[in-house]
């Protein structure tokens, strides 16, 4: 049996006679290297397609005399974000003086689904009442599918990944501030497979060479 895993751009869905949907999709050269062939003997066979975007769209609220966001966030340096309150909003809330009314719109954002689940699964995206995302999400990466995860959950697989699109929406403000600042970072900080949080290098260069010489010296 073959399998092919590849990512593509949906370009059209035409509507053909007896009810028939034709989907097209669009392929870089890179995305097919070494499944052409595949491919190809899948031409007139039956296969089971499953279709996620890799794009989230969220909304947010912003201030139109401004045309920035009303919900600021900061990142503290262990990855932790965190909602910012303007110095005005400040001395309202501990005076007690009602909060100012702003005029607002909705704004579309878009922000790339594998930051967000990366955010997740760091663990630093606020914890939800009734379902562990940070596991859902690492078990989804790991090669587990949605129906399985609604198996075990009694859901039926559109509902699992409404439950989890819906997620993602809501921490993507945050996702995207911790991206700006793990990648204003550099090298400095990497995240560690054994517990994913962020960890400095040199902390971890600089134990591992007094590991070293703790050796060196057992040895002599």
């Amino acid at each position: 049996m073959s399998y092919i895993n590849f990512k593509s751009v949906v370009k059209k869905v035409n509507i053909k006679p007896g009810g028939v949907k034709e989907i097209v999709l669009e392929v870089s050269d890179e995305g097919l290297k070494g499944y052409l062939d595949s491919l190809c003997e899948m031409v007139d066979l039956k296969v089971q397609v499953a279709l996620e975007s890799s794009v989230i769209n969220y909304n947010i609220t912003v201030d139109t005399s401004t045309e920035k966001p009303i919900t600021n966030y900061e990142v503290d340096e262990k990855g932790f974000v965190s909602e910012v309150k303007e110095k005005g909003e400040q001395a309202e809330l501990e005076l007690g003086m009602p909060e100012e009314k702003k005029q607002t719109k909705e704004e579309k954002r878009e922000a790339d689904k594998k930051t967000i689940d990366e955010f997740i699964m760091c663990g630093l995206s606020p914890k939800d009442d009734d379902y562990d995302f940070e596991s859902l999400v690492k078990r989804l990466h790991d090669g587990e599918t949605y129906m399985k995860l609604a198996n075990e959950l009694d859901l039926n697989s559109g509902k699992i990944v409404e439950i989890i699109d819906e997620y993602r929406k809501s921490v993507a403000p945050l996702a995207q501030k911790w991206d700006e600042w793990r990648k204003s970072q550099g090298e400095i900080n990497e995240l560690t497979a054994e517990n994913g949080k962020y960890q400095e290098k040199e902390e971890e260069t600089e134990e591992t060479e007094t590991n070293n010489d703790d050796s060196e010296d057992g040895v002599a």
